[in-house]
């Protein structure tokens, strides 16, 4: 890997050499908007994780460099330009409302608890706040609100998450603190405790002045919707909070080892994410959540998953579910469209359709996923997005800024 800029974590980085099979240390192609370039490295993840993935990381930089520049690529690194904008100076990058963050501890936490391949994935990835930054630089994203992904942080000691929660709500009021135009933060809960959930949430908005929370589809088998939940959702109700939803590793028996999967093994995020993403948005409706805690605002991550192709079969099978009360078809549609959705993973050329079927689009986001996805991936998302038919330029716009900021207004 080529040098960072200066300030970067040494101990996050890769060792500086070339791969064996080729792969240059960094690609280079051209982007539109303020940042000339992006630069495609390969040490989102430790570099001993990368061998077995080299060939195919060859094709997808390839790929998608010769997408973006038509010629193919260069090796060449652009240098991060910008920190805080200069006075005065209009703003136009992308809000990113699905960006991730593992400060140290948090790192070593999920080592510790068995989670050094989280959910199937090749390695825990390297992050730091200058790494952040610069990578922000080069993708034209102004401002990201930072979470924590799976498998969250409560690995069966409610005392161990508490603490842990509260080094990784601070960790990331640091980053706010010091780059308060650059960062947000949805602080993460030590769910499924409850009491120490709500004590929590107390210290993430009053004290921390975080931007909301993250919450996982699933806490140690307690899906969104389960009553036993029901507490944390009436403070954040009575906060008027946004929650952003994450995928996790699904909780059943058969899928406690995602290398174990027939028939090859293969990372829960690749679909497994997606199901677990719409069972908890699914819960979420017919268990009446939504309609008891109306003042949350929920963003639904990877453009909503399975929700949108499976909304008519959920409302078509409804009536055999046994509710207490029937469900009311126009006001479950009601309810879809009044959720948000980011746009993280592989939205096109086939999830925005559907998507656009059930949403509103002043409640659609943009999100990288960074650096669970590697910032090649993230590049290629951005410029897919920045040229597909599927949107207007005026919802372009809207989907990769200014909706964002009706939300968090304080980014403005």
């Amino acid at each position: 890997m080529s040098r960072q800029p200066d300030g970067v974590n040494k101990e996050n980085t890769m060792n500086d050499r070339e791969h064996a099979n080729g792969v240059p240390k960094t690609l280079t192609v051209p982007t539109r908007g303020s940042a000339p370039h992006v630069t495609c490295s390969a040490g989102s993840f430790p570099d001993e994780l990368w061998p077995r993935r080299r060939s195919t990381l060859l094709g997808i930089l390839g790929a998608a460099s010769m997408m973006a520049s038509g010629t193919g690529v260069k090796a060449v690194q652009a240098e991060s330009t910008r920190d805080e904008p200069i006075a005065g100076e209009a703003r136009n990058g992308r809000i990113d409302v699905h960006a991730h963050f593992l400060p140290e501890h948090y790192r070593s936490a999920l080592a510790a608890a068995g989670h050094s391949k989280p959910s199937g994935m090749p390695g825990i990835p390297n992050w730091s706040v200058e790494q952040a930054i610069a990578m922000m630089d080069r993708l034209n994203i102004d401002a990201a609100v930072l979470s924590i992904s799976a498998p969250g942080l409560h690995f069966g000691d409610d005392a161990a998450a508490r603490k842990l929660a509260r080094y990784t709500n601070e960790k990331g009021a640091e980053a706010m603190r010091a780059h308060p135009t650059r960062f947000g933060l949805f602080a993460a809960l030590p769910l499924p405790d409850i009491d120490g959930s709500l004590a929590e949430i107390e210290y993430a908005f009053d004290t921390l002045g975080c931007d909301g929370v993250v919450v996982e589809s699933n806490h140690n088998g307690v899906y969104l919707g389960d009553r036993k939940l029901d507490p944390v959702f009436e403070e954040l109700n009575r906060r008027h909070a946004k929650i952003f939803i994450h995928p996790t590793n699904p909780h059943c028996p058969c899928c406690q080892d995602p290398t174990a999967l027939p028939p090859i093994g293969y990372p829960f995020p690749m679909i497994e994410f997606m199901f677990e993403t719409t069972r908890a948005v699914f819960n979420l409706i017919l268990s009446g959540t939504l309609d008891r805690y109306p003042n949350v605002k929920v963003i639904v991550p990877h453009a909503g998953a399975t929700v949108p192709v499976l909304a008519d079969r959920v409302a078509g099978l409804s009536p055999a579910l046994g509710l207490p009360k029937p469900l009311d078809v126009p006001r479950f549609y009601k309810t879809l469209r009044g959720l948000y959705y980011d746009l993280a993973g592989f939205p096109l050329p086939r999830q925005i359709g559907p998507l656009l079927e059930i949403a509103d689009p002043k409640h659609i986001l943009y999100g990288s996923d960074w650096p669970y996805t590697p910032e090649p991936l993230v590049a290629d998302l951005a410029k897919k997005l920045d040229a597909t038919a599927l949107m207007s330029p005026r919802m372009r716009v809207d989907v990769m800024r200014k909706n964002a900021l009706a939300l968090f207004p304080r980014f403005r």
